[in-house]
């Protein structure tokens, strides 16, 4: 009989994630619908379109998730299909996302519920989206809205996601929508998503009080925090190591800390700092949920500051493929003193080479950690299927399933990785069997 090599905790979550705008298809009311109208802002040249039409197909990947031995997905909830307009909530959406709730449930899935992907209303937008404190208190009120609507069917909360990215993609690196390149601006509107995921916080355990799931708590609440690893190019030339440091501590650290301490203290040479405390955000996370892809080498002063290590795999954006780095971001999550969720995890692998060795490795390297004392509670893959993966339009295909996007009807294949993830979920466990057919390394990890 071929052994164990990794035995995850009982209770363990298993799934995968989506985002409301990258899958649904048919958004037309928020900001990135009118930016991917612009020339040459996609990588592809693509628009989100119909994307993969999960708004109409939503019970069947439910089915096949649960087919593949998840129980845990992670969602989105479009905020300018539930309100549109400032003040008018489209009663068609609202019961459309009870529907998918719904869904969840029939099919055993527990919903991890992100109120904040990236995605913004027009009439946010519009009104100086995230650089205005104002657009704070607009989230409040939709998030008061979905916490007392959908607070009977959620308990796992995500309020932002990934507000560092957003930021400096959106307002350093004029990469997203508004396209500005002003680092001043990028750190108001990163401490600006930061105060307003306290005051979500605050808001969830007011006005969510039903336990949805029966294991006495109605709330765990949480953002999703994307982490990086940042590490000198060159490690024998100074100005790397600074460089490397400086994003460290204002794109990792800043966050992380300030979701304990309610401190918002973010700088960067050339701009204004950004100090304030927050009392909200004091102690504000349940959970930490931890996105996790890759490990950059940072070069100072080139043009291409971020670069992977010369020789390493790579997927196919050309980002570092290095498994250890999971367990690795794990640990620096939990420092925090809150549970992890592994709330994003994977690799854009169109042709599917990579990434079932570097899933189980990935796999075996947080199984150790996780057996070292490391509160992980569950593992949610990016993504359920191939999706529209922001401005790099639908080049990046991160999916368990491969979609094709030239088919009116959307049509969904598994992968191979798929059901690799699928006999690990299963089994709760990876044994010498699964780790000799995807060619990985078989290093002995407690389980």
């Amino acid at each position: 009989m071929d052994r164990i090599l990794c035995r995850f905790p009982r209770g363990f979550h298993w799934g995968a994630a989506t985002s409301a705008h990258q899958v649904e298809g048919g958004n037309r009311a928020n900001d990135w619908t009118r930016f991917e109208q612009k020339p040459g802002v996609i990588r592809d040249g693509s628009v989100s379109g119909e994307a993969c039409r999960h708004w109409e197909r939503f019970d069947e990947d439910f089915a096949r998730a649960r087919g593949y031995g998840h129980t845990m997905h992670r969602l989105s909830l479009e905020w300018s299909r539930i309100e549109p307009e400032r003040g008018r909530r489209d009663e068609a959406a609202i019961a459309h996302y009870h529907a998918v709730l719904a869904s969840l449930k029939r099919h055993g899935l527990v919903p991890v519920v992100t109120l904040h992907h990236f995605t913004n209303p027009l009439w946010i937008a519009d009104a100086g989206g995230w650089e205005e404190r104002a657009t704070i208190d607009r989230f409040c009120e939709h998030v008061r809205f979905c916490a007392r609507e959908y607070g009977g069917e959620v308990d796992w909360w995500c309020t932002v996601n990934e507000p560092e990215v957003y930021a400096f993609r959106s307002y350093s690196e004029g990469l997203w929508p508004p396209a500005k390149r002003d680092d001043a601006s990028a750190l108001r509107v990163m401490a600006n998503l930061l105060e307003a995921h306290g005051r979500a916080w605050r808001i969830l355990h007011e006005e969510d009080r039903a336990d949805a799931d029966g294991d006495g708590r109605a709330v765990l609440a949480g953002f999703a925090k994307h982490l990086p690893q940042l590490v000198p190019a060159r490690r024998w030339f100074p100005p790397d190591a600074i460089r490397a440091r400086i994003e460290d501590r204002v794109f990792n650290e800043a966050p992380l800390r300030a979701a304990v301490s309610g401190a918002l203290l973010l700088s960067i040479p050339g701009a204004p700092a950004v100090a304030r405390f927050v009392p909200e955000l004091e102690k504000s996370l349940d959970f930490v949920g931890l996105n996790y892809y890759t490990r950059w080498h940072v070069r100072a002063f080139d043009r291409v500051p971020h670069v992977a290590r010369r020789g390493a795999p790579v997927n196919d954006l050309g980002w570092e493929v290095w498994p250890e780095g999971l367990a690795r971001a794990a640990r620096r999550a939990a420092s925090v003193g809150a549970p992890v969720l592994i709330t994003e995890h994977g690799f854009a692998d169109r042709a599917d080479a990579l990434r079932p060795r570097a899933l189980v490795e990935s796999l075996l390297a947080l199984g150790g950690e996780i057996a070292s004392g490391t509160p992980v509670v569950g593992y949610l893959h990016w993504s359920l299927m191939d999706n529209f993966e922001w401005a790099e339009g639908f080049d990046g295909r991160f999916g368990l399933e491969e979609v094709d996007f030239s088919a009116p009807a959307r049509p969904r294949t598994p992968r191979r990785s798929a059901e690799v993830l699928a006999r690990i979920a299963r089994a709760n466990a990876i044994d010498e069997a699964l780790a000799r057919e995807v060619g990985a390394r078989l290093p002995h990890i407690p389980g």
